[in-house]
Order: structure tokens, then C-alpha cells, then sequence
């Protein structure tokens, strides 16, 4: 984070929520403070820079209090992996509930668990690019949960993917192989 931004928008070089000296990178804008790298690593991975800037201090406080709640929560997680991909769905049928991680190991990571009756819908997306060949493909899925409204991520691994290619039908079949585990299970 440049000093003279910190500066000109009245912002200390620490961080908001800890009190950490804020480092040049990695450090996320709030609405009424800024949050050092190591406290945005806590954070969940399903957060963009729009979304830490529309949250206050006291509410990334809530959040990080949610994260280490949802940390205990995945002790009793009994997940079966679904559907693996760039990202793998874990579902745990017993309970209902499932999450979404880039990582084997879900429990370091930290995923977000959502139960599966809080989906209101599913939307798988084709994001073609300006003055680009080729589209990325996306799972959507819009949740009622405490923290988010929606939860979004790109099915296939390299971005570009040409319509025509074997790549892009697969990425598109494992895009509909993640809606209708989900689907299957409410």
C-alpha cells in the first residue's frame, strides 16, 4: 500500500484491525480502514476487493469472528469429495452442507461451509472477453447465507477456452456436474 495514498485518504500505515504495520502488498481497503495481508488471509477466499470495501471494521471483525466459528464447524464436516476440478465440491450428506476449495486440504484451508437448502439458484455463466478468442466458464451459485449473497468461481483451469475446443466442452460438462450434485441433493 502506497504511503502517500495512506496519506491522502487519512489512513494510518497500520492496520485497522490488528494494529499491525501494514506492508506494501497484500492489504485490502475497508469503508473506514484499511486490513493488513495477514488478517485478509483469514478472511474467506470468497471476498473480492468490492466486497472489502464495502465492509466496515466492525464488520470484518464479524467476519473474522465467523471464520474461526466455521473453523470449529469443520471438525464435525464429514464431506465426500463430489466433483473434482479446479476447484473440488465436498458434500456432506448427513448434514447436508458442502464446500468449494481450491485445496485437498480443506480443513488448513479454512473453507466456507454452506448448507445446501440455503441455494436459491444456480447459474453456470459464459464470460466472453473483449477483444479476446474465447470465453471462461463459471459456476454461480447464489446462497442465503449470513456472510454472502453468492458464491462464484471459474470452472476451467486456463482462461480463453476457444467454444470449439474438447477443453472448453469439458469445462462446460464439469460446470453442470457440480449444478446437479448439488441439485441431486436438496
Amino acid at each position: 500500500m502506497d504511503n502517500t495514498l495512506l496519506q491522502e485518504n487519512g489512513l494510518t500505515r497500520t492496520c485497522s484491525v490488528c494494529g499491525n504495520k501494514l506492508t506494501r502488498y497484500g492489504s485490502k481497503v475497508l469503508k473506514d480502514g484499511i486490513l493488513c495481508r495477514n488478517c485478509a488471509r483469514l478472511a474467506s477466499e470468497w471476498l473480492d476487493n468490492a466486497d472489502f470495501a464495502e465492509k466496515t471494521v466492525a464488520q470484518i471483525n464479524e467476519h473474522l469472528a465467523y471464520r474461526q466459528k466455521n473453523r470449529e464447524r469443520l471438525a464435525g464436516f464429514k464431506g465426500n469429495k463430489a466433483v473434482e476440478g479446479k476447484y473440488s465440491l465436498y458434500i456432506d450428506d448427513e448434514n447436508k452442507d458442502f464446500l468449494i476449495s481450491k485445496r485437498a486440504d480443506y480443513v488448513k484451508d479454512n473453507a466456507d461451509i454452506f448448507n445446501i437448502n440455503d441455494i436459491s439458484r444456480i447459474q453456470i455463466e459464459k464470460r466472453k472477453y473483449l477483444n479476446r478468442d474465447g470465453s471462461d466458464i463459471y459456476l454461480h451459485l447464489f446462497v442465503r447465507h449470513p456472510e454472502f449473497n453468492d458464491v462464484k468461481f471459474q470452472v476451467n483451469e486456463f482462461g480463453y477456452l476457444n467454444p470449439d475446443s474438447d477443453e472448453y466442452q469439458q469445462a462446460l460438462k464439469l460446470a453442470y456436474e457440480y449444478a446437479d450434485a448439488l441439485k441431486s441433493r436438496k
